[in-house]
């Protein structure tokens, strides 16, 4: 026996506009990344102006690297046809090494801005990331676009239009994701920011299992034999052992003097950077929904 995932993708909908709840995890992980880097914002020795401006800059770019990401990597047989699409959030279509990659490239970005080190931002910003990913699989969970493979286990799930019961490999992964926070929380006592070790650690750690957990996920693409994301995964476990021996050797760089806060929040910039938090609640699906539905029907994408 296993259970018949029937959730409704849209937690609710109000004069024809939907809210789903796969969008809602990114509205709420981007609010929870904004109160951590307000919490932070002395360890880093910004300004709430500049919390503001920095948080932009991670909305910004963590949405298009996941839009762009997913296109390229795992839908291109649907986008090569569908280009008019590709800016089309609403139509569905992210994928979650792409929001790393935004995430990186957006952290570059505000350390070049700040004069922060960059190590130091990534290395406080890993644990609202794992808590975000967590998230964002249950996310997943309910919307049904991440598939499992076949299992007779009887905490299998059944999805609509998906044959057979599968392993909820999304809720394998997000508690994953949920239970690297306590450990990046207690590598950051042990190796203060501004070292890597908690980056490195999140890197080995995330990438590594999300390998093990990938093996009972049914990808619906594949690259040399293995699903797409595989490599990527692959690649982050590697590139995190590789930097935990490098960085722990390190002596973190001194706290920057903390810039004065008058408590201000510029007004136009705080209305956009709200504006982009919601705008994720019109994303319905992780996978472009008429791309899948093709996919399953084994019709042509044509």
């Amino acid at each position: 026996m296993g259970y018949v995932v029937d959730f409704d993708p849209a937690m609710f909908t109000i004069a024809g506009f939907s809210v789903y709840w796969y969008g809602f995890a990114y509205s709420f992980g981007f609010a929870f990344m904004v109160l951590w880097l307000w919490r932070k914002r002395a360890l880093l020795g910004w300004s709430g102006a500049q919390v503001v401006h920095v948080s932009l800059i991670f909305v910004v770019l963590v949405l298009a690297c996941g839009r762009v990401f997913d296109v390229i990597v795992y839908e291109w047989p649907w986008y090569e046809t569908h280009k008019e699409q590709i800016p089309q959030v609403w139509v569905g279509g992210m994928a979650s090494h792409g929001l790393l990659a935004g995430s990186a490239l957006a952290a570059l970005v505000a350390s070049l801005w700040t004069r922060t080190p960059l190590l130091k931002i990534l290395d406080v910003l890993v644990v609202a990331a794992a808590f975000i990913f967590g998230v964002g699989r249950i996310g997943n969970f309910i919307e049904g676009g991440v598939i499992g493979t076949v299992t007779s286990m009887p905490w299998g799930v059944k999805l609509p239009d998906v044959e057979g019961f599968r392993h909820p490999v999304s809720l394998y992964d997000g508690a994953k994701n949920l239970l690297l926070v306590p450990v990046l929380v207690l590598s950051l006592k042990r190796w203060p920011p501004g070292q890597g070790a908690a980056t490195a650690i999140f890197l080995a750690a995330y990438g590594g299992l999300r390998f093990l957990i990938d093996q009972f996920r049914d990808y619906e693409s594949s690259l040399g034999g293995i699903g797409p994301g595989q490599w990527f995964n692959l690649a982050m476990a590697l590139a995190g052992i590789l930097m935990f021996h490098l960085c722990v050797a390190r002596t973190p760089s001194a706290a920057p003097a903390v810039p004065k806060d008058d408590g201000r929040i510029p007004p136009v910039a705080a209305l956009v950077l709200l504006a982009l938090i919601l705008l994720p609640l019109t994303i319905p699906t992780s996978w472009t929904r008429e791309y899948i539905a093709l996919k399953r029907s084994g019709a042509s994408f044509e």
